[in-house]
């Protein structure tokens, strides 16, 4: 063994190079002997002295990295110490960010670290910039991105205070949150909205369980942040949980109060259908629109609604969701039907829009008057046109007359203007000449609304008279202009919707296709064609009373089936089995008799996709939701209408009047199949 000469670190003997100071290690140079003299000095442990000579000890790993990243720190520039501060600072953001779920703020900590990686490549020119300071602008970016990362990261309650509970006038009606730190946006006795401040996600999941004991069970909507429902009182309470920010939104709105409904008779009501409650409110009825809120309308007879708007004709572009329907009919009425809840619901029609191309052009002058011309049409300014030269404006207008105005850009006491008659279609042109006192215009193509002293411009298109009241549909033409106008009665009414002096068309010189506007002669020959009952056929034919001998006897037809008269069909109902052979042999035997008897709705649900068309299943006896016995039937495929009820909705839990067909028994399911006559109360 030797020892090295610099540290004294005891070696191998053959070692040429010691391995704790590097010092090369001498063959000739003598181990040290006993004579020697080695001390330490223990107020610097990491030296040693060796025959009076200073020796320093090897560093511990930690402080050479220590060394090392100080005299990499020492060396780095200016920008280089920066950016490795910025890249520190923002790996940490993005850790803090994650560690306390706030995604949005660890995404704005992603990019910062982003913009300084790109800042660094660009000042290596490892990634090429056209000018050398983009690097500075990207680093100085990064930094500036930390205003919103603390917006997103923090909650700011803004004008949040303590509120007392007591102090809210709806307290009653619903449940008290836990934190009371919010912010009251309306405090009424009709309408509540406030914001709950320091709410968990669990603090919202008890919030929502409290409120559903409170009552507000019915018509209920519920993800994972959101909560809608009704109570039996009719008030409305909107929940929303923002995990973000962990706040909870409150709003309760009290039930509307609606009094009587009388449907109008006006132009654009009459193309709907009236709806069976006689509750709402109309809050528009003119020529421009129609709009009404009707209560006391379950979700069953909202689809039923729909589905008759739909066979009055509005069908084209339609859209449909499960409470919502939109369509236009062919004359462009746009009709909206939704259901808002609560048995209530809205009908709107406004009238169509028309499509307007205006051109304008604007007459050069040589020297004088070479001013700018402002367009409005009515107060609404169009835009502005140049002088010399032509501009064109596409509008979308509904019925009605408009006032074209031209007004000069330097003095608007310089005006010119003329008045358009819109119910259809147009494409309108103008030319304009620009003087000092006025603007004068010449139609070069106007509305199509001007014809002779003889002629008539038809009011509605022929569809739209469909389903009126033959009576006025007369005053209405009439009124128009014609004068020669007769009616062709159709005696086919036996059942069904349709009403006594219900118009089938309206045909105009034999032609019943015609449109909105269309010109014709004051005297040209109208038929209008109504419905009236088979029955008040003056040309229907008298059976005698005596029967020819010759004529065939008429069969009476056959007597509904009933527990009193079919013993079978008392059998089968006062059976207690689900499936039973008997089942079978009875729709085999009385396939397409009726038959009658008293029951129960106990179940319900949409046929496939559709809102309006419905699956019911019903058995016999008085409704028990807890025990089904017997043959379970079935209605596949109804709607309200198919039922031919007295009762405002059939929905599970009534009992009520069956009269149904035979049609068979399904003994894979269980089910037996019944085309219903009429189902009513009991």
């Amino acid at each position: 063994m030797i020892k090295c000469s610099k540290c004294g670190a005891e070696l191998s003997d053959d070692t040429k190079f010691c391995s704790y100071c590097g010092n090369k290690i001498n063959a000739a140079t003598p181990p040290p002997t006993e004579e020697d003299s080695i001390s330490f000095d223990t107020s610097h442990p990491e030296t040693v002295w060796l025959n009076g000579d200073k020796v320093d000890t090897p560093k511990p790993l930690a402080d050479k990295i220590k060394d090392k990243a100080s005299d990499k720190w020492r060396n780095l520039s200016t920008y280089g110490k920066i950016t490795t501060v910025a890249m520190s600072a923002f790996v940490l953001l993005c850790l803090v960010a994650l560690l306390f779920g706030k995604t949005a703020a660890a995404i704005i900590a992603i990019l910062q670290i982003v913009l300084t990686v790109a800042a660094v490549l660009m000042k290596k020119q490892v990634i090429k910039v056209p000018q050398k300071w983009i690097h500075i602008v990207a680093l100085v970016l990064a930094v500036i991105l930390l205003v919103p990362y603390m917006t997103l990261f923090g909650t700011d309650y803004g004008d949040a205070e303590k509120f007392a509970w007591s102090d809210i006038l709806l307290a009653d009606v619903i449940s008290e949150p836990k934190s009371h730190l919010g912010e009251i946006l309306a405090n009424s006795d009709e309408y509540l909205s406030l914001y709950v401040y320091k709410t968990s996600a669990e603090d919202y999941s008890k919030y929502v369980d409290a409120c559903k004991e409170k009552g507000f069970t019915v018509e209920a909507e519920q993800s994972d942040l959101s909560y809608y429902a009704y109570n039996a009182d009719g008030y409305k309470l909107s929940l929303y949980y923002d995990e973000n920010d962990s706040k909870m939104s409150i709003s309760v709105d009290a039930a509307e109060e609606y009094g009587a409904l009388v449907w109008p008779d006006s132009e654009i009501a009459s193309m709907l259908p009236v709806p069976k409650s006689t509750t709402g409110e109309i809050t528009q009825d003119d020529e421009k629109g129609f709009a009404a809120y009707v209560s006391d309308t379950p979700i069953e007879e909202y689809n039923a609604y729909v589905a008759v708007c739909a066979d009055k004709g509005f069908t084209v572009e339609a859209s449909e969701s499960v409470k919502s329907y939109s369509a236009q009919n062919s004359d462009g009425y746009q009709l909206s039907v939704s259901y808002q809840g609560n048995g209530v619901m809205s009908i709107s029609v406004d009238e169509p829009e028309y499509a307007v191309s205006l051109e304008i052009e604007c007459v050069e002058n040589l020297l004088f008057s070479k001013y700018d011309v402002d367009v409005y049409v009515d107060d609404s300014m169009q835009g502005t046109i140049s002088h010399g030269t032509t501009e064109t404006y596409n509008l979308n207008l509904t019925k009605g007359v408009y006032e074209i105005k031209f007004v000069s850009a330097e003095d608007d006491e310089v005006t010119g203007g003329v008045s358009i008659d819109i119910y259809q279609d147009e494409s309108l042109k103008y030319k304009i000449s620009c003087t000092s006192s006025q603007i004068n215009v010449e139609t070069i193509q106007g509305t199509v609304s001007q014809h002779g002293e003889d002629e008539v411009a038809m009011p509605l298109s022929a569809s739209s008279y469909k389903y009126q009241n033959y009576v006025d549909v007369q005053t209405e033409l009439s009124e128009a202009g014609f004068t020669n106008i007769s009616f062709e009665i159709l005696y086919d009414i036996e059942l069904g919707w349709t009403e006594e002096g219900e118009v089938d068309s309206v045909s105009v010189d034999g032609n019943a296709e015609f449109e909105q506007g269309d010109i014709f002669k004051k005297d040209i020959a109208i038929v209008i064609a109504y419905h009236m009952p088979e029955e008040d056929d003056p040309n229907k034919p008298v059976e005698s009373e005596t029967p020819n001998s010759t004529t065939e006897p008429t069969t009476e037809p056959a007597e509904n089936l009933t527990v009193e008269n079919c013993p079978d069909l008392a059998a089968m109902l006062s059976n207690k089995a689900e499936i039973d052979d008997s089942y079978s042999a009875f729709a085999t035997k009385y396939k397409g008799r009726i038959i009658e008897f008293d029951g129960r709705i106990d179940y319900c649900t949409k046929h496939g996709d559709y809102n309006t068309r419905f699956d019911y299943l019903v058995s016999a006896g008085d409704y028990d939701p807890d025990h089904q016995i017997g043959p379970a039937f079935k209605f596949e495929d109804v709607n309200y209408y198919d039922l031919n009820t007295d009762l405002d909705t059939v929905s599970v839990g009534l009992n009520v009047r069956i009269v149904a067909e035979v049609i068979s028994f399904d003994s894979n399911s269980g089910l037996f199949y019944l085309e219903p006559v009429s189902v009513t109360g009991r």
